[in-house]
């Protein structure tokens, strides 16, 4: 059997050899060392790219990681000091008539802040994480009386105005069922 392929005539002499033929040498080898030194060649080759190919999943999961780490943390036009301060709230809630009220932000810590007045009932102060431009208000009882508050905001400053629209809940557990006042459109602007 002969078999052109690449300027190389592949030719079959009986069981074990074959005959290589190329243009510019003739080899003939036996069948059986050919294909174990193609096949050591071929695994080695296989090794080493497999050894490569392990690494790209490594450098994608290296490169995520110092994405999200660094994703804000540079790049973030606000830390604690821009949330600092005095407010004058209007808010809007689903149960509770409209309102306007003053609070005061404090910090406490590095990444987080106390807010004096918020609700304009609560006697003690509402806790808050900060995240970049973010405050968020995980779910507490401050005045330990049944109503939990919790929710989240984000901090904008346009022409060295600083304001914070806040989206939270205020829930009434000493009536069954609870009662939710939901507000929704709540703006801090920064006296």
């Amino acid at each position: 059997m002969t078999i052109l392929r690449k300027n190389v005539v592949y030719s079959a002499f009986g069981r074990n050899n074959v005959l290589f033929i190329t243009s510019k040498q003739s080899l003939y080898l036996p069948l059986r060392r050919t294909i174990i030194n193609h096949s050591i060649t071929f695994h080695k080759h296989f090794q080493n790219m497999s050894k490569k190919l392990s690494l790209i999943p490594a450098l994608f999961f290296a490169a995520f990681v110092v994405f999200t780490a660094t994703s804000c943390g540079e790049d973030c036009k606000f830390d604690q000091k821009d949330f600092v301060g005095q407010y004058v709230v209007t808010e809007d809630c689903s149960l509770s008539p409209a309102a306007s009220y003053n609070v005061t932000i404090t910090a406490d810590g590095e990444t987080n802040v106390k807010i004096t007045g918020f609700w304009e009932l609560f006697s003690n102060s509402v806790n808050a994480s900060l995240d970049c431009g973010t405050i968020t208000i995980s779910s507490q009882d401050p005045d330990s009386d049944g109503y939990v508050v919790e929710g989240s905001g984000n901090i904008e400053k346009n022409d060295g105005n600083v304001t914070i629209n806040f989206s939270y809940t205020v829930t009434n557990n000493n009536v069954s069922p609870a009662t939710i006042d939901q507000c929704s459109a709540t703006v801090y602007t920064k006296l």
